[in-house]
């Protein structure tokens, strides 16, 4: 399929899901008169370094599988001095967690204290520029945790808890009181070496990552024992492998789609690291495969070129990979949106068709089909079934009740592959979803289980935690809680279970 062809198919895949009332989403909400990306301008302000505990109730009694803590992270600290970031993934993070008990919701939080965070708490103002934002003075960044904000996820590993970002070390975390104790370290030869903020744990509970080193060419793999030691680690060439987020595993690979965007050499050195970057239009992205017995390249395939952050699950089926692609319009336009929203001002709408990829085993060849999964972002699914076949990927996308010009997302989404349906919840017009994640049932099939996560009551400044049925989003919650505090916007979190 080629890029025309490509578009072409997503748009009809678009306009098929967004004609259609057939899935139950609620009538959406009176329109408001606030302005759509308000709340963008102010969530940031006066983050505290920490959040107390602070315990509320749940309308009705909590599943016992939903007992456990619900961490997130996400930028929060986003102003020093006269210098305010102007993106959405530039601010130092903060850990929450949001321990969920049979009746009741107890939340706290603490700024990650990264090299980086306490530096700049010393010398009072932003020392470097940032992923998006360009610092005025910017100092030289020697090695990635120069810049290293810690905010993008978590991974719960044996008693400890890491923050992980983009690019850099992780940062050991206290579950008890998420106090930062330092950077994780498994070796002197891989301190400091890349770790990125997407692991994907194997149904075993292997934990597999990946790093990339801008300007390299190579990429660093990852592989930890399930109780947290470091079991292998090897670099590999890599294309385009100058800014990588994500990626996915099955059975027997590690897969990995490399878009056509690589650093420009001739770019100012203290500019925003995705301004450093430049697409290469007309150039294709690859899809590689990577043995996971051997870490060594078994596949290559070159697909169109496409934007995205975020894949969805992988598997084999016969003798073919299968990845999700959350496909984006183009890079540019997500951070031209992102910043116009930070800003306060009305930005374009996501833009994104989940593609999934399909690459024989036998051949060089791929083939790419769009889904009716559009608009939406932050894929989850049943995690027991991580690299394995899933029918059911759940979402948060733009609901119709939107405001016009609005910026981010409102609805939670799942998508049947089996019959091509979408089963959404619109949370009205006043609200903004996090991330919500798949929490599966103990013993029952794939897909059947809940999905929860926090979202933003713009208009009242208050954050709600929803339990949804998995298999029944249009139902609306099955329990809420209330925290009457406005927490910022965050990006990735896991549910961890209580122990037994």
């Amino acid at each position: 399929m080629n890029r025309r062809d490509f578009h072409r198919q997503a748009a009809r895949a678009a306009a098929l899901a967004l004609g259609s009332t057939a899935f139950g989403a609620r009538a959406s909400s009176p329109p408001t008169a606030d302005p759509p990306n308000r709340f963008w301008a102010q969530a940031f302000d006066s983050v505290p370094e920490r959040h107390a505990p602070l315990e509320v109730a749940f309308d009705r009694p909590l599943p016992a599988p939903l007992r456990g803590t619900l961490w997130r992270n996400g930028p929060a600290l986003m102003r020093r001095g006269d210098t305010r970031y102007g993106h959405w993934f530039d601010g130092d993070g903060m850990i929450h967690a949001l321990r969920l008990r049979e009746r009741a919701l107890v939340h706290e939080a603490r700024m990650v204290s990264t090299d980086k965070y306490r530096a700049e708490q010393s010398a009072g103002r932003f020392l470097r520029s940032a992923f998006g934002t360009a610092v005025p003075g910017s100092l030289p960044a020697a090695t990635p945790d120069d810049i290293n904000v810690g905010n993008i996820s978590v991974l719960p590993l044996g008693d400890e808890l890491l923050a992980l970002w983009e690019a850099g070390s992780p940062w050991r975390i206290d579950p008890a009181n998420l106090e930062t104790l330092g950077r994780k370290t498994w070796s002197v030869e891989s301190d400091r070496l890349s770790f990125s903020a997407h692991p994907r744990i194997d149904t075993d509970g292997t934990v597999w990552n990946f790093g990339y080193l801008t300007g390299s060419g190579k990429l660093a793999l990852w592989r930890l024992r399930p109780d947290g030691s470091l079991a292998a680690l090897r670099l590999i060439d890599a294309p385009n492998a100058d800014m990588v987020h994500d990626f996915a595993i099955t059975d027997r690979h590690l897969v990995f789609v490399l878009m056509p965007l690589r650093i420009d050499p001739q770019a100012p050195r203290d500019a925003a690291f995705i301004d450093r970057l430049r697409w290469r239009e007309g150039e294709p992205s690859v899809l590689m495969l990577v043995d996971k017995d051997t870490l060594t390249v078994s596949h290559r395939f070159e697909l169109p070129g496409m934007a995205f952050f975020h894949l969805g699950n992988a598997w084999r089926e016969a003798d073919s990979v299968v990845v999700q692609v959350m496909g984006m319009s183009s890079m540019q336009s997500l951070m031209d949106a992102i910043r116009t929203a930070m800003a306060g001002q009305p930005s374009q709408p996501l833009a994104s068709t989940m593609i999934e990829v399909r690459a024989s085993l036998r051949e060089p060849r791929a083939r790419l089909e769009a889904t009716p999964m559009v608009g939406a972002e932050f894929p989850s699914w049943d995690p027991r079934h991580t690299g394995r076949p899933t029918r059911h990927l759940m979402g948060v996308a733009a609901g119709a009740s939107l405001p016009a010009g609005a910026f981010g997302f409102n609805a939670v989404v799942r998508h049947d592959r089996a019959t091509g349906r979408i089963d959404r919840h619109d949370l009205g017009a006043g609200m903004l979803a996090d991330e919500h994640l798949f929490v599966p049932q103990p013993g029952a099939a794939e897909g059947e289980g809940w999905v929860l996560g926090t979202a933003h009551d713009r208009l009242a400044d208050r954050t709600v935690l929803s339990v949804y049925r998995a298999q029944a989003l249009a139902d609306g919650p099955i329990g809420q809680a209330v925290l009457p505090r406005r927490l910022p916007p965050g990006l990735h979190g896991r549910f961890q279970p209580a122990r037994a």
